[in-house]
């Protein structure tokens, strides 16, 4: 039981990490007229890392998808069609109205309403723990922006692979 519960919990952050990081790099080259630099925000790194991007998972992958599973949305349904775009919606005064930014936050969105439905229970759907990868993911990756901006194509790949090998070890020992 607690391997499965780690199991899940690696995965789903290391996925949920370096997807955040593709998505911003595919937007921002997509932005930049094809060069290759990151959206970065300036801000304190520590409020963004620690409060902000767990208060948003809590918000947009929890509260709201629950609110609309409580009137008989399905969760994705919801999440993605609903909070996501939402979720980008707030994001529209922190990326100054950069509609490639907001296109990448709906993204974002939709990537971490996808983890916390992979990741979690599903007999009945419990939220964990999908809803702490995504947290963690969301954590790391504002912590990336701010720290190693130039290093989040290596650092995508490298999450990417460990999520491949921990998906195939993981696999291997819950069978």
């Amino acid at each position: 039981m607690i391997m499965e519960y780690a199991g899940k919990l690696i995965r789903g952050y290391l996925l949920s990490y370096s997807g955040l990081l593709a998505v911003s790099l595919i937007f921002s080259y997509l932005a930049n007229n094809y060069s290759s630099t990151p959206f970065i925000t300036e801000s304190p790194t520590l409020f963004h890392g620690l409060i902000v991007a767990p208060s948003e998972e809590m918000f947009f992958r929890y509260f709201v998808p629950l609110l609309l599973m409580y009137f008989g949305f399905p969760y994705l349904l919801g999440s993605c069609m609903v909070a996501a775009p939402l979720f980008a919606a707030a994001h529209y005064w922190a990326y100054n109205n950069n509609i490639y930014a907001m296109l990448s936050a709906f993204t974002a969105g939709c990537w971490n309403s996808m983890i916390v439905y992979k990741y979690s229970g599903r007999e009945p759907f419990n939220f964990s723990p999908g809803l702490l990868c995504a947290m963690l993911g969301h954590a790391s990756y504002n912590l990336t922006v701010t720290y190693m901006a130039d290093r989040m194509l290596e650092i995508s790949v490298i999450t990417a692979l460990l999520w491949a090998l921990f998906e195939i070890y993981f696999r291997r020992v819950e069978e």
